[in-house]
């Protein structure tokens, strides 16, 4: 299964489990998830969500290029893509406070599903990158608009033109982690805060997200939707064609594990 669902104390984990692809989201799995955050919130007991990833390597390595490539070459347009963002962000959109508890390193549409989570602990050995614009694309699914929320208009053009790594000690200066831990200890801190939030009222801790979506909503306007229409514009590209190529090129090069 693509996505393990556990309860532990005052909070559902979900741990996204895809070693075959560096836990990268295809459809299945932005529907899993949709359907997991949907039965935590029918659930008084639940006070929290912790999103995590199998493995120490990967926390999500961005959109699965299998899925992606195979709707490339079959002349789809970019509705699959654009369509799994009405899933993820149920992250967002929930009334439980959702944490990101970063085992790994995070690519790509990786980056946009940390930044649907309203607080990031991150490991001290993880990284991150943009890596949309090595991949002949630009964000799809709200990352640019939360992006430029988080660390201002020219930090977001540094990363997304370069998509250069950034540390996880340099992403906390930045603002777009909230901590960084030991190798192995996001989890346990993420179920920690958890522990903390449900010190006070579910309902006012509710009250307090929506209304901490609602600001944002309304000075974002339809920024949302204008990246949305850039996404489009890029799909199938020239650019993103010879980066699904050269991926895959890349990849059957490589020798297979033992």
């Amino acid at each position: 299964m693509s996505l393990r669902v556990e309860s532990i104390g005052d909070a559902v984990v979900l741990t996204i489990d895809r070693p075959e692809t560096k836990n990268a989201i295809d459809k299945d799995l932005a529907r899993r998830v949709r359907e997991a955050v949907r039965l935590a919130e029918g659930d008084p007991g639940v006070r929290g969500i912790v999103l995590t990833g199998a493995g120490g390597g990967t926390f999500v390595s961005g959109g699965d290029l299998n899925e992606i490539s195979r709707a490339v070459r079959e002349h789809g347009g970019p509705e699959m893509v654009l369509g799994m963002y009405d899933d993820l962000s149920v992250l967002e959109a929930s009334d439980l406070p959702v944490i990101a508890a970063a085992q790994g390193d995070i690519y790509g549409g990786g980056c946009e599903l940390m930044l649907l989570c309203d607080l990031v602990i991150i490991e001290e050995h993880a990284s991150i990158a943009f890596r949309h614009a090595k991949m002949g694309l630009s964000p799809a699914w709200g990352g640019l608009t939360r992006l430029v929320e988080r660390v201002g208009p020219l930090e977001a053009s540094r990363l997304l033109f370069t998509a250069e790594k950034v540390t996880a000690a340099e992403a906390l200066r930045l603002g777009l982690v909230s901590e960084v831990v030991p190798t192995g200890a996001a989890r346990e801190r993420a179920l920690a805060r958890v522990g903390r939030i449900a010190d006070n009222a579910r309902s006012v801790v509710s009250a307090h997200k929506r209304a901490l979506r609602e600001v944002r909503e309304a000075l974002r306007g339809d920024a949302i939707e204008r990246e949305r229409a850039v996404f489009a514009e890029m799909w199938g590209g020239p650019a993103h064609q010879a980066a699904l190529e050269a991926f895959f090129k890349g990849r059957a090069a490589r020798p297979p594990r033992a």
